[in-house]
Order: C-alpha cells, then sequence, then structure tokens
C-alpha cells in the first residue's frame, strides 16, 4: 500500500510538470524596456549591445517637475522615483535575438542573462563573428525574474563596418550638450529626428550627456546620477533614434561628476556631498556599450579610420603649474594616441575629442587644450599633427556651446565644434576670430561627417547642422585613392 502511494505520487508530480511544460508561458502586451536599447562600439565584425529592465513600459509623465539649473540637492521627501521622466529599473531577465533578414527567420540567440539593481538592472551582450558591411536586425526581449512572464520586444537594427581593405559609403554624427532643462520638445531633443533623416551609420556623443552637477536636481548619490540617464534617454525621439543608429560614447565633466573636474579634485564646499568622482565612473560604465579601454580607435574600410580620446580620468589637476608634466591625456593615452595615428593608413583620419584642442576658447576657461592652462600638451600635440598627419587629419569636438570650423593659425591643423544639442543651451562664445574661424555661428545643431571612396578619389565631407536638420556650412576635401 505504502508503495501504490508513492507511485502515485510520483505520477501526479509527473502530471503536473507535463502539464506545466504545455502551458504558454504568461506574456504582458507592452515593452519594459522604457530607456530603450544602445548599440556601440560596432566593427566590422563585432558590436556591444546595452539592454535594461524597467517597472514599466513608459516615463513616469506625471511625477513633480525639477528641470531647471541645479541650485540644491533633492531633499529627503523626495526621491528619483517622484520626479518626471523617472524610469525605475525591475529584476528580471534579458536576451537578445539577431540576424541579417529583417523577419529573423535564421536568427542567432544569446542565453538569457539576469539583471539587477546592483547594475541598475542593465546588461550588455558583446556580439563576435560578426559580417562586414552588413545590416543587422535585433529582437531586444526581457521578461521578469525566472523568465515569466514575457514582455514585449523591442526591434532594431544596426551596421556593421566595412573591412579596412575596401571603401564604402559611410556617414556619421556628433553630438555634444544635451542639458535636460533646455530640451526643445516633449519627447526629445529635435535634433535627432534631423539626423535619423540622414541615416547616419553611427553617432559619437562627445559627453555632457547628462549634467550632474548644474540640472535640477543635482546628483548627490548613485540612484540620481543613474535618474539623469534615465530621464534623457526615455525620451520618444532618442529611443527611436538608437535603436536604427549605433554609438560610440564619451564622457566629460559634467556626465562623469562636476564642471571641470579631475579624478583627485577636492571641492570647497562639496557640492556633489556623498556622489563621488569614482561613483561617476561606475554609473557611466553601466548606462553605455563601450569597451574596457575608454580611448579607442574605429575603422570604417579603406577611407576613415576615427580615434575616441579620454577627457577626465588620466588628467593632471587644472590647477597644476603648465610645463611637460602636465596632462589631458595621460602618458600611455597619449602614446597610443602618436603611435596608432602614425600606423593608420587610411584615407582620412578624425580624432574626436570631448573637448578642443585648436578653440579659441574663452580665456577664462581652463580645463582644455585650447588654454592657457594646458598649452604645453596642447601645442606638443598640434606639432605632431602639423609635421605628421599631412592633410588628411581633422579634429571634431564637443563641449563648446557654439559651432565652428577653426583653422590654427600656427600649424594649419582643423577642428570642427559640433555645437550644443539645441538652440536654448547655445551660448558662451568669445566672438568671431578672423585668424581662427572659417565658420562660427552661435546655436544649436550637430556635425555630419562623411566619407566616400573609388579606385581613383577619396572625399570627406564636414557639414555643421541647424537644430531642423538645415545645413548651414559646409566644408570637402579630396584626395587621391591610395
Amino acid at each position: 500500500m505504502v508503495q501504490f502511494r508513492h507511485l502515485l505520487r510520483l505520477e501526479i508530480l509527473a502530471g503536473l510538470a507535463l502539464l506545466a511544460s504545455c502551458t504558454p508561458t504568461p506574456r504582458v502586451d507592452e515593452t519594459r524596456q522604457a530607456t530603450g536599447v544602445k548599440v556601440g562600439e560596432v566593427t566590422d565584425t563585432s558590436a556591444i549591445v546595452w539592454m535594461r529592465v524597467t517597472e514599466k513600459a513608459e516615463r513616469r509623465a506625471d511625477g513633480v517637475v525639477r528641470r531647471g539649473r541645479a541650485r540644491e540637492e533633492l531633499g529627503p521627501e523626495l526621491r528619483p522615483k517622484d520626479l518626471e521622466g523617472s524610469v525605475p529599473g525591475a529584476p528580471g531577465r534579458v536576451r537578445l535575438r539577431y540576424g541579417t533578414g529583417a523577419d529573423l527567420a535564421a536568427a542567432k540567440q544569446t542565453d538569457w542573462a539576469d539583471v539587477s539593481a546592483e547594475d541598475d538592472f542593465t546588461h550588455k551582450f558583446h556580439l563576435n563573428d560578426l559580417k562586414s558591411s552588413t545590416v543587422y536586425h535585433y529582437s531586444a526581449e526581457t521578461s521578469g525574474p525566472g523568465g515569466s512572464p514575457l514582455h514585449l520586444p523591442l526591434r532594431g537594427r544596426f551596421k556593421t563596418a566595412p573591412p579596412p581593405d575596401e571603401y564604402g559609403e559611410v556617414s556619421f554624427t556628433v553630438i555634444t550638450g544635451q542639458a535636460y532643462r533646455d530640451v526643445d520638445d516633449d519627447e526629445g531633443f529635435l535634433i535627432y529626428d534631423s539626423m535619423l533623416q540622414l541615416n547616419p551609420d553611427f553617432i559619437v556623443p562627445t559627453g555632457d550627456t547628462v549634467y550632474y552637477d548644474s540640472d535640477d536636481p543635482r546628483a548627490t548619490d548613485i540612484d540620481l546620477a543613474r535618474y539623469h540617464w534615465q530621464r534623457i534617454y526615455s525620451y520618444p525621439k532618442l529611443v527611436r533614434f538608437h535603436l536604427n543608429v549605433p554609438g560610440y560614447w564619451e564622457k566629460d565633466d559634467h556626465d562623469v561628476w562636476a564642471d571641470d573636474s579631475w579624478p583627485a579634485q577636492v571641492r570647497e564646499p562639496d557640492i556633489m556631498k556623498s556622489f563621488t568622482f569614482q561613483q561617476g565612473l561606475q554609473v557611466y560604465a553601466e548606462q553605455v556599450p563601450m569597451s574596457e579601454k575608454p580611448y579607442r580607435t574605429f575603422r570604417w574600410g579603406k577611407g576613415l579610420q576615427i580615434w575616441l580620446t579620454e577627457g577626465r580620468d588620466f588628467r593632471s589637476p587644472n590647477t597644476m603649474p603648465d610645463g611637460p608634466e602636465k596632462s589631458i591625456w595621460g602618458a600611455e593615452q597619449k602614446k597610443w594616441l602618436m603611435e596608432s595615428l602614425l600606423a593608420s593608413d587610411a584615407d582620412w583620419k578624425v580624432l574626436i575629442s570631448p573637448t578642443p584642442i585648436v578653440g579659441p576658447d574663452r580665456p577664462n576657461k581652463r580645463d582644455n587644450h585650447a588654454n592657457a592652462t594646458f598649452a604645453h600638451e596642447g601645442n606638443e600635440f598640434r606639432r605632431f599633427a602639423q609635421k605628421n598627419l599631412s592633410e588628411n587629419f581633422f579634429l571634431a569636438c564637443g563641449d563648446r556651446h557654439w559651432q565652428y570650423h577653426s583653422v590654427h593659425p600656427e600649424t594649419g591643423v582643423q577642428e570642427f565644434s559640433c555645437g550644443p544639442a539645441s538652440d536654448e543651451h547655445a551660448g558662451g562664445s568669445p566672438g568671431e576670430d578672423p585668424d581662427y574661424h572659417k565658420f562660427h555661428r552661435v546655436q544649436g545643431g550637430f556635425l555630419s561627417v562623411s566619407v566616400v571612396g573609388s579606385e581613383n578619389e577619396s572625399r570627406i565631407t564636414f557639414r555643421l547642422h541647424a537644430v531642423d536638420g538645415s545645413v548651414v556650412y559646409t566644408y570637402i576635401r579630396s584626395r587621391p585613392s591610395h
């Protein structure tokens, strides 16, 4: 009798297991990815895909509005979840399905990965063995803890780079200065729709993507720092853009800690309270898809190679007397930068810097290579470029709240400043300088760069755009193909 009962119990358990296996997994008919998907660090064979699980399908629209220049900390009566634009994360799982067909019929898929509060419910998938010059479609899938319920996925696409020995038409955009207080549309910044119409292969946000110290509320702890990212990247215009365009993110002072900051800086009084520079690095690493090293270079076919420099992690104090030992880049990065620039056989070389290298800048600024406080390293690099990089090397920069095309009077090094993300954020220029400027405009917008190559000729085009996408300035350079 005891044996019979034991067998009966086993049969019941087996039946329940079979029933469970036949029962469809519960589904939620909306997404749980209100902060979108970011694809980054695209090469000819690889990419990194960033995902995040959120409590709800959309950003909070009915919370307390804190939009303006930060003057006080948030206070104990309010937390980020109470604020307009907040997007709390949620525990769950993420998976990516991707392939070359839009229907994903023969798609590959990653394993499911758990997300937790430790990393703000984010995860990065490293995709390898991709085909060059190929459009990949993906389905970013999420679920609750343990795989249930399943949520509606987000669909997106990106294109891999051409191999280094082949030409391909390549275009990209450069932006800076996304101050939340100066957003120019209820659904985000207007430039994102303008850029999407150009169908660029990638974007480079050069830093000041968020403003921890000067956008209300000030980021005085990690939760508030994460909130700054949530409210920017949950705007519909930004979600839509990044589902179609990958990026290479750089950081500057406002999106790592505070204005003109450096790693060992001590502020009196400490306006950032318990939030530290090192925590700023941690949050940044959570929120964007990027390589282990913050300085890196990417090749896009025979025609183009870009360099992305890091201007905060290794810098000397701005207050240090200028001289050979004072550096923004640090010895290791500077050695890498110069050696890799010399080694490249790309037709066109574009260094994209978070801060200016040519300028000119305002005389009261003290934190970039166009300033007197870093003149030694600035002169050293500009002379290096003049001697070694001929006329196929260009600089693009962010940080400055105006657009320009400058040529350094002594070395001939050329620099394009993309301008801020909105007209409302424009200002601060010291004025047009005929010794430097080929073009100067104190308005918002972005920079686009395109490269076209053939057996006979290679051409690069720089265009400065207004917020609505209209072209306000064009510069073209051609050379024989090599």
